[in-house]
């Protein structure tokens, strides 16, 4: 059944200050008359639906998707051209009626009538159910003084009804630097490494793409949902590349990843590497393997003298510090086959370790309610502890805990089967 919408609309009629971050909507900030609307969606100033500890503001804005097109939405045109200098990522505050809902950030230059020109853009994902929750969009390597316009588009990909299924309300657009003063990532790309800021971008519909840390090893989680554009994918990093250039050669091309496919019996699965230079797209080179196995881990090699079919050949005088994994390349999204990837290195391969540890992950982590094990084939002794030791669960061969009634803090969840054993850090949120 639709949700019926009603909404505390506040009517503002004059245009007051200067429009710049952070973006609140509070002391006037906006107006009704600076959020622009197009293709069959609609903003406003409103009053907070849900006034809590996550978002106290009293005012915030409402996007609400009526029929046009799956790209409809709002924006707003700040005064000033953004600075990514420093602080390369945007935020908002979200509260959406369902989570798994694609938002595409979209900023635009000046350049023409909108949509203008330059303009770029990223993807989130909601996680929540009628929550406030803060969504993020890396921009690094893009360059400051270009965009002004924040293009908002909720639930792209799909087309809104009016009702409150169709309605969003955000808040506090901000930029930020979340690296938090970590090193750029650079090949190997293991995930292990703490002094390393490890990030996925997703395009082309793909995600969400998620780092899963356990205690034996950390690993990239990838999604192509069922929105998805048959070449989405997920850059293994930001728009920045690489700390260093890739060090190919004629005579040295080929890089290395570890591949691990779920939720599908299928082998033979095209997979596509794609390394370009992060400040010139034009200057790039792609190649192409198959999976040959499911359900546990196998190196896969790309070999960049072996180029895809129609792209260009290899040109070793180009820079190349930055790539990007398709799955399942040229195919419509499957949301129930899970890819896993990990260990992305160039000029030879680095060991695939015990299967054990590799065949099992523990997710959401961090978690509200309940905790999913992948993995389990039956045989498998379950046991959670807290921090103190107590042991507060005890099964086996389930795939998911329900943990709804457990204090926020940190867990641990050990696995055990055939003398081998593996421990996740878990923490409820």
């Amino acid at each position: 059944m639709k949700k019926l919408l009603t909404l505390p609309f506040v009517f503002f009629n004059m245009v007051f200050g200067q429009i710049e971050l952070p973006i609140n909507f509070e002391n006037d900030q906006i107006s009704n008359e600076d959020i622009v609307h197009f293709n069959g969606g609609s903003g406003y100033v409103v009053y907070n639906p849900q006034i809590d500890n996550d978002n106290p503001s009293e005012y915030v804005g409402v996007v609400i998707r009526d029929e046009g097109d799956i790209w409809a939405g709002t924006y707003i045109e700040l005064d000033n051209y953004l600075d990514f200098s420093t602080n390369n990522t945007l935020n908002m505050r979200v509260l959406s009626p369902y989570p798994g809902l694609m938002v595409k950030f979209k900023i635009e230059g000046d350049i023409g009538d909108f949509p203008s020109e330059p303009a770029t853009e990223r993807d989130a994902y909601t996680t929540k159910t009628d929550e406030w929750e803060i969504l993020s969009w890396d921009f690094s390597g893009e360059p400051s003084n270009t965009y002004r316009k924040l293009v908002l588009m909720f639930d792209f990909g799909n087309i809104g009804d009016g009702t409150a299924d169709s309605t969003f309300y955000y808040d506090d657009i901000y930029q930020s630097d979340p690296s938090g003063g970590l090193s750029e990532m650079d090949l190997p790309v293991t995930f292990e490494d703490p002094s390393v800021y490890y990030v996925l971008t997703d395009f082309g519909g793909n995600g969400p793409s998620t780092i899963l840390e356990t205690v034996e090893g950390n690993y990239a989680r990838v999604e192509k949902n069922s929105v998805a554009e048959p070449w989405a994918g997920v850059t293994i990093g930001s728009g920045v590349g690489f700390l260093n250039d890739i060090p190919i050669t004629n005579s040295s091309t080929k890089m290395f990843v570890h591949v691990y496919v779920s939720g599908s019996e299928e082998v033979g699965i095209p997979v596509k590497l794609k390394i370009e230079n992060s400040q010139d797209p034009t200057q790039s080179v792609e190649t192409d393997t198959n999976t040959t196995v499911a359900g546990e881990w196998e190196i896969m090699e790309f070999d960049f003298s072996n180029e895809s079919e129609g792209t260009a050949e290899l040109n070793t005088g180009f820079v190349f510090d930055m790539a990007s994994i398709f799955f399942d390349f040229g195919s419509s999204g499957n949301q129930n086959t899970v890819y896993y990837f990990d260990n992305v290195s160039f000029g030879s391969a680095l060991s695939i370790y015990n299967q054990f540890f590799l065949s099992y992950k523990a997710y959401p982590n961090p978690f509200n309610q309940s905790i999913n094990i992948f993995g389990i084939e039956g045989g498998e002794n379950i046991v959670v502890h807290d921090v103190n030791g107590k042991e507060i669960f005890r099964g086996s061969g389930v795939e998911k805990i329900n943990f709804s009634d457990a204090e926020k803090g940190t867990y641990f969840l050990t696995l055990s089967k055939n003398n081998q054993s593996k421990t996740f850090k878990l923490i409820k949120k």
